[in-house]
């Protein structure tokens, strides 16, 4: 561990939002000697307006160039370079991050050869997340940078290969394809197909109405685990003359089960589920991840201005030990419970709040819509590592027949646990809805019958919410790149939106029907889904075989095209 408190030391960010909020906490960690100067972003990327890339026979040779007024922020940090010991690179913990600082410090490598850099990694922007973050300082992760670069090579042989014959193809200049854009416009694209060729069949179902003492309850009919449905107006007749007329007044014996079961609390959120549910009550994706960007960055409370969570893009439901720290001071005693859904991609932990702040409080100082991103981030994480909540499941069956039966199912409460903190997460739960039935009684009287006419549905359309839950399920595009796929696709006028529900327009249909006829070997999910598979095991090698499966996956895209 390097001391760096009596040094002098150029921190180098990326965003200039959390330049006040580090600095804050820099002088009360006594850091006093330092200079903070932002990137603004990313400082270098492959060229506009040509290829920038040179495919050779072992090795792919990338061109990055400065991006527009780049230049003068790496000469305006160059000027201050031989005035500090030591140079920071404290851009985001993910593989953007990661490039931004190897590209910095690429060119100020080539000023000063005396210089000490390092990569600090900072979760969260309080003072424990960036006191640790300068107490575990370390290098650039090249494995890292080369599933960025890996993934921003074969981006631009995609891109500049397949874009301009659809310009020529639709005559329309500025229509793009991509790997995960033209792969999630087919899942949207695949399930309109579906709605527009879905014929509805109408069908009937019956609801049987049963007393058991005073209680009047109902059920629809069922035969092998399924409701029952009939689907001809004769076959009706023919069951309601039959069997209806047989089992009406008639008292039938029934089971009853009442077992003790218990819901253990949702994740924390991630990248995904947090756009998820903040969708549900109203906040697109693209404004989530904004507040998200503000909330980690720092807001004014109290005078004092702190990041509110740790870093929003990750796949993790981790929780860390500081966390779960943090969590006992609010919550007191905390559980941790054991979960099925290990995260693979868990370079980062979970979204949670990085203070014990009262909502009351944190909410002065947020708009509303950035105070409910908070309080779902604020609630998620204290509600994950509540005590479950236990409860009665109840089911009555009976048999009113060899195969047709009715089965009733409620539930009672016996200690909310987590729900205290979420109350409506038992909405998703029907049986809570149920009465629950105490009685002594065995038999259970037909009283009455209801003939329900319906139809079946087409599957729905994609929501702002589902949709991203269905590329993190198949695996295409990672926390960073959900929200702006789904813009994209809205800015090519590939999709339409309207109130949250997602529309494929003719022109979505027509570039997706000839992409497909061309390319799908490059553009179907199987392959995206693969290949950020490759990025991962890229960023999770050593160096060496990090190059070569870069190199390898670049060339079969690139020769695939050529083809």
């Amino acid at each position: 561990m390097i001391n760096i408190l009596d040094k002098k030391i150029l921190i180098i960010l990326e965003s200039p939002s959390k330049m006040k909020t580090i600095s804050t906490i820099l002088k009360k960690i006594n850091v006093t000697n330092f200079k903070i100067i932002p990137t603004m972003g990313h400082i270098k990327d492959l060229p506009k307006n040509s290829f920038g890339l040179k495919i050779e026979k072992d090795r792919v040779i990338p061109t990055f160039v400065f991006l527009p007024n780049k230049k003068k922020i790496v000469q305006q940090i160059a000027r201050f370079i031989n005035d500090y010991n030591y140079v920071i690179l404290a851009t985001d913990p993910d593989r953007e991050g990661e490039a931004i600082s190897f590209h910095v410090y690429t060119e100020l490598a080539k000023i000063s050869s005396n210089i000490v850099f390092k990569r600090a990694f900072v979760n969260e922007i309080t003072y424990q997340g960036v006191l640790r973050g300068l107490q575990n300082l370390g290098n650039i992760n090249y494995s890292m940078v080369e599933s960025q670069i890996t993934r921003r090579i074969i981006d631009r042989i995609i891109g500049y290969k397949i874009s301009p014959i659809l310009w020529k193809k639709f005559r329309i200049r500025g229509l793009s394809a991509g790997r995960v854009q033209t792969a999630t416009l087919k899942i949207l694209t695949d399930r309109e197909i579906e709605i527009q060729e879905f014929k509805p069949q109408k069908y009937f179902y019956i609801k049987l109405k049963f007393k058991i003492d005073d209680n009047v309850l109902e059920s629809p009919i069922y035969r092998a685990d399924q409701i029952l449905r009939i689907f001809d107006e004769k076959d009706l007749n023919v069951f309601k003359s039959n069997f209806l007329k047989k089992v009406m007044n008639k008292k039938f014996r029934f089971d009853i089960s009442n077992i003790e079961r218990s819901i253990i609390p949702p994740d924390p959120l991630k990248t995904s589920t947090l756009q998820q549910e903040a969708a549900k009550i109203g906040i697109n994706n693209t404004e989530t991840m904004k507040i998200a960007q503000k909330l980690y960055e720092g807001v004014v409370i109290d005078g004092e201005e702190i990041g509110l969570i740790t870093y929003h893009r990750t796949d993790s439901t981790r929780i860390s030990e500081y966390g779960m720290e943090l969590a006992k001071k609010i919550i007191g005693k905390i559980v941790v419970h054991a979960r099925r859904n290990k995260s693979i991609f868990d370079a980062h932990e979970a979204i949670r709040i990085t203070t014990t702040k009262p909502l009351p409080t944190i909410r002065k100082y947020l708009n509303e819509k950035e105070y409910k991103v908070y309080e779902l981030i604020y609630k998620r994480f204290l509600a994950s590592l509540s005590p479950a909540c236990k409860y009665i499941h109840q089911q009555i069956t009976s048999y009113l027949d060899s195969d047709l039966y009715i089965k009733y199912e409620a539930a009672k409460i016996l200690d909310k646990g987590f729900l205290k903190i979420i109350p409506e997460y038992i909405e998703k739960y029907k049986v809570f809805k149920s009465e629950f039935i105490e009685s002594t009684d065995r038999y259970l009287e037909i009283i009455d019958y209801e003939i329900v006419e319906d139809c079946t549905k087409p599957p729905p359309r994609y929501t702002l919410a589902s949709i991203v839950k269905k590329m993190e399920e198949v695996g295409i595009g990672r926390p960073s790149t959900y929200a702006p796929t789904i813009e994209i696709l809205k800015k090519r006028k590939y999709i339409e939106i309207r109130k949250g529900v997602i529309y494929v327009t003719n022109l979505g249909k027509k570039v997706i029907e000839f992409l497909f006829s061309k390319y799908s070997d490059l553009l179907n999910v199987e392959f995206t889904s693969m290949l950020e598979s490759i990025l991962d095991e890229i960023e999770g090698s050593n160096y060496s075989d990090a190059k070569r499966i870069s190199f390898e996956k670049i060339i079969q895209v690139y020769r695939t095209l050529e083809n």
